[in-house]
């Protein structure tokens, strides 16, 4: 019997110890030598735009036009802008094609489009398109970008008699990525004649845009694609082009090739020339090859953002920054935080030399108990990089409150010699917060990062007190 009690002073010890050790990495952190520095190496909280500040963006609809040759049609429909070649210096050599398609860097030749060259003004946006209708459309597709980029919060603010756009950006997003993604891409697609630039295939004749690997089994390395699935006209275009875009010899017996680029928003992915008839509605855009197992998923999602832009409509007004982004401050400084984090230490504190005075020994073992709990609490908040706004910071004090509220009434039936205390108070505790624990559920699932970070705390907060104060407190503190 005395060994079996002085085990279980002695595992009590080695708990609270254990304790003491988690309550300084949450609050302090532990700090590794890197680049003969010192670096934390537990993750900051990941502040919210309430407190951290926005990145803000304005946007307006482009206004600007010019003149351009363009490849006009007998009804007056313009088939594509004309080439003069310059555009093609930036052409990748490096892409391998495995499939029917085959990439060359023969001189570009010029073919017989059929159409009327002419010079016409050209404007970014038709006055046809800014309409209340379309600008709303462009804010929607923006969101839908947005939230499959993650970003983490986000607002927009939409003037519908202008077009005109602000948006608001948390500084924990790569905002640059978001902006190059979300907000300056437009989601258009061609196939164009490499030679002239008349249009073969927009994108109303794809159905699906995906992903594609291929594992190279001597390399042990993925060659990547961007998957384009067309409808049964787009099918039928391939496979013309197919015939037609070759290479071939002609009557002097020189080499020639006519060449199609495949483009995305404007700019060639591809550039390319048909080996054999293609008559699939499958078409595969090789993109990355020789990549290794490590960097698939990085190399897969970066293309899969491209392809969503595909699968997505086209957006009916084209915008452009109107100045550079702005950081606004938000009106909590970090100096606000670092009181608000310390003043819940201070809290802590207290509560241990209060429970010590109350309840003696058993008393100041719970205080180190309840720091430790509030310690993991900050550190789940941490490593899951919940939004910290000011309700989460609520719900953070909501946490300590409740868990000092459990330990009071646990610690009085204890100094009462209640048989069953621990089961008792948990009975009681429960059926008065069991409420909080439904919103604090539901509030996870919220599209808003205010209410999202507040639910998230408190289903943090109360899911680790349940689990740590039924296996850590109750041993350590009926053990005594």
């Amino acid at each position: 019997m005395k060994e079996k009690g002085l085990t279980k002073i002695l595992m009590s010890i080695l708990l609270v110890l254990i304790s003491i050790a988690v309550i300084v990495i949450a609050f302090v952190g532990i700090y590794m030598p890197k680049s003969n520095k010192l670096k934390n190496i537990i993750p900051d909280f990941k502040l919210g735009t309430e407190v951290d500040g926005i990145i803000e963006y304005r946007l307006v609809p482009d206004d600007t036009e010019e003149e351009q040759e363009v490849w006009v049609d007998s009804k007056g429909k313009i088939r594509g802008y004309v080439e003069d070649g310059s555009e093609h210096t930036h052409e990748d050599e490096s892409v391998e094609v495995t499939t029917d398609l085959e990439e060359t860097n023969t001189e570009t030749e010029t073919n017989d489009t059929g159409f009327n060259e002419e010079v016409r003004t050209i404007r970014k946006n038709e006055k046809s398109s800014l309409t209340e209708s379309n600008f709303e459309k462009s804010k929607k597709l923006i969101e839908e970008r947005l939230e499959r980029a993650g970003a983490t919060e986000y607002a927009i603010r939409l003037d519908k008699a202008t077009g005109n756009m602000v948006v608001e950006l948390s500084q924990n997003d790569d905002v640059s990525y978001l902006y190059q993604v979300a907000l300056s891409a437009y989601g258009e697609f061609d196939i164009i004649d490499y030679q002239t630039g008349v249009v073969l295939m927009d994108k109303s004749h794809l159905v699906d845009a995906g992903v594609a690997t291929n594992l190279n089994q001597e390399t042990n390395n993925y060659d990547l694609y961007l998957q384009l699935s067309l409808d049964e006209e787009g099918r039928q275009i391939i496979k013309e082009i197919s015939k037609q875009y070759v290479q071939y010899t002609d009557a002097d017996g020189n080499t020639q090739t006519d060449r199609i680029s495949i483009r995305v928003d404007g700019s060639s992915i591809m550039t390319t020339y048909f080996g054999e008839e293609y008559d699939e509605a499958i078409l595969n855009i090789p993109i990355s090859s020789g990549v290794s197992v490590e960097d698939l998923n990085t190399y897969a999602e970066s293309i899969d953002s491209v392809a969503f832009l595909l699968r997505q409509d086209t957006m009916p007004v084209k915008y452009v920054q109107d100045g550079g982004a702005l950081f606004i401050e938000s009106s909590l400084s970090k100096d606000v935080m670092n009181v608000i984090y310390w003043s819940i230490v201070a809290i802590l504190v207290v509560t241990v030399l209060i429970f010590f005075i109350k309840f003696g020994t058993r008393g100041f073992l719970a205080g180190i108990l309840n720091a430790c709990l509030i310690g993991l609490v900050i550190l789940v908040l941490k490593f899951t990089k919940v939004v910290i706004s000011v309700s989460s910071i609520v719900s953070l004090y909501g946490v300590v409150a409740l868990n000092l509220v459990f330990l009071i009434k646990y610690l009085r039936k204890l100094k009462d010699g209640v048989q069953g205390s621990y089961l008792d108070t948990m009975k009681k505790y429960y059926s008065v917060i069991f409420p909080l624990v439904v919103v604090s559920f539901i509030f996870t699932f919220f599209v808003s990062a205010t209410v999202t970070g507040l639910g998230e705390v408190l289903f943090w907060g109360l899911l680790l007190q349940l689990i740590y104060n039924t296996i850590v407190v109750k041993y350590v503190l009926e053990g005594k």
